[in-house]
């Protein structure tokens, strides 16, 4: 018996994230797939130091609840959508939150937007994302506000060449892109401009056998501006998902502060976060 996928689409109500939901539920059509709506309530600062009413929980509760069901129904009537949706309220911190949900869910993938504007914006996005993508060890998928769902036709694997069995969810690879039968580039990425040493060769070759079936073409980005040349590469090529692989060591730095914010908030293809098992 086939078990139903389930995808989680995170959203605030704001622009960027209803696009995100929208997208979401098109991915959810494709894949007929369950798709869970969520909102995250936050615990307000004071809270912690100042008791606050239980009837405020409970309208802050109430409210979200109203906006997610008119955020369902506007799902299902843009595109007469046939899929099951569902909604879920929660309160807490948000990155917290989410991880505790699909801890109970199991997803096949989270889904979360990213919102255009201007720097601060972009910087308060970029901790609450990050600190989903760095600790929850869900597959996320994350949404530029100005992207809709057309399929995964091309997708890129961005990867340093370095302990590659163990640093790669291969069967979660495999399985992602499975579903979608995409063409498939693989990007090294290295900060040393250096010659395509011997431990290089025999990673790529790793890398290939576990991939094969997908014909991957290798692809090689060197320099300090590796975040940028990663998004360049994404645009030049028309990519329809980037796939990253956070790494608590290495991986070029790409995931410490100020790359991993430049690589979310600049990038204008859809992300996908896959943590090793």
């Amino acid at each position: 018996m086939t078990i139903m996928k389930t995808i989680i689409a995170t959203t605030d109500f704001s622009t960027s994230s209803r696009n995100a939901t929208s997208y979401a539920a098109d991915l959810a059509e494709s894949l007929n797939a369950a798709l869970v709506l969520l909102n995250v309530v936050e615990v307000p600062m004071a809270a912690s130091e100042i008791p606050v009413a239980e009837s405020v929980f409970d309208d802050m509760v109430n409210l979200a609840q109203q906006d997610l069901d008119q955020l369902c129904s506007e799902l299902v009537n843009e595109k007469a959508r046939t899929i099951e949706i569902r909604t879920r309220v929660v309160v807490g911190t948000v990155a917290t939150q989410i991880r505790e949900v699909s801890g109970e869910l199991n997803p096949f993938v989270i889904v979360m937007g990213k919102k255009e504007g201007n720097s601060v914006e972009r910087i308060l996005l970029g901790s609450s994302t990050l600190t989903t993508v760095k600790h929850n060890p869900y597959p996320i998928l994350i949404i530029p506000e100005n992207i809709h769902f057309k399929g995964f036709h091309k997708i890129g694997l961005a990867c340093d060449l370095r302990n590659v069995v163990e640093t790669i969810p291969f069967k979660l690879l495999n399985d992602w892109l499975s579903v979608f039968s995409p063409s498939l580039d693989i990007i090294h990425l290295s900060k040393h401009d250096r010659d395509f040493k011997s431990l290089d060769v025999s990673e790529s070759v790793s890398l290939e056998n576990h991939l094969n079936k997908f014909k991957p073409k290798f692809n090689f980005l060197t320099g300090e501006k590796l975040a940028e040349q990663l998004n360049k590469f994404a645009r030049e090529h028309a990519l329809d998902l980037l796939v990253i692989v956070p790494k608590k060591h290495g991986f070029l730095a790409l995931f410490d502060k100020k790359h991993s914010t430049e690589i979310i908030t600049h990038n204008n293809t859809a992300i996908l976060s896959l943590h090793a098992s």
